[in-house]
């Protein structure tokens, strides 16, 4: 586990949007109708929404079911009326930041961070392709997992490649950055 602390300036990133004065981007306003249809609270007791009385061991047992499969990366949130706090990232949303920065350009940076500790480390030389999905789930800050293409020279292919961040202003903690395996 390598900590890697970031001043503002080396992101080059906007601060977070206290308010939004423009509407939502329209993926995001659909991805918000599509919400209505399946909703996924926090499952905390804080949720006005959330009724313990509500959330069944077995759907418990299949969200878990769920992230050992997906592995925190690909979770089919349409499948759950409670996500126990985590959450997809909707990349191309300026809902995180202030225009012109979008949810997408945070996310390439924080691949970045993690592409140049895992090139330094494994000595590589990978390039970040196209960022696939990105979820989260708040710690102290958020925990980003991240899915994405590199381009690696070596071998003129595209790999599939996942990416763990921890987030809080000032502070970014690159967990791992490494291939999909195969049988996710």
């Amino acid at each position: 586990m390598s900590v890697s602390i970031v001043p503002d300036s080396a992101m080059e990133r906007s601060e977070p949007a206290m308010e939004r004065s423009n509407p939502p981007s329209p993926k995001r306003q659909k991805t918000e109708e599509e919400e209505e249809e399946t909703t996924c609270f926090n499952g905390r007791p804080d949720d006005s929404d959330f009724d313990s009385e509500d959330c069944s061991d077995g759907e418990m047992e299949l969200f878990d079911q769920e992230l050992d499969r997906s592995g925190g990366y690909e979770i089919d949130f349409k499948k759950f009326r409670y996500c126990f706090g985590w959450r997809p990232f909707h990349l191309d949303d300026v809902s995180f930041f202030s225009d012109p920065e979008t949810n997408r350009h945070f996310v390439a940076k924080l691949v970045n961070l993690a592409l140049d500790q895992h090139n330094e480390e494994k000595k590589t030389s990978l390039e970040l392709g196209k960022i696939l999905i990105a979820n989260f789930h708040p710690s102290c800050g958020m925990t980003f997992y991240i899915s994405f293409e590199v381009n690696d020279p070596s071998d003129s292919q595209t790999k599939p490649y996942r990416a763990v961040v921890r987030y809080f202003p000032g502070d970014i903690e690159v967990i791992s950055c490494n291939p999909k395996e195969e049988s996710c």
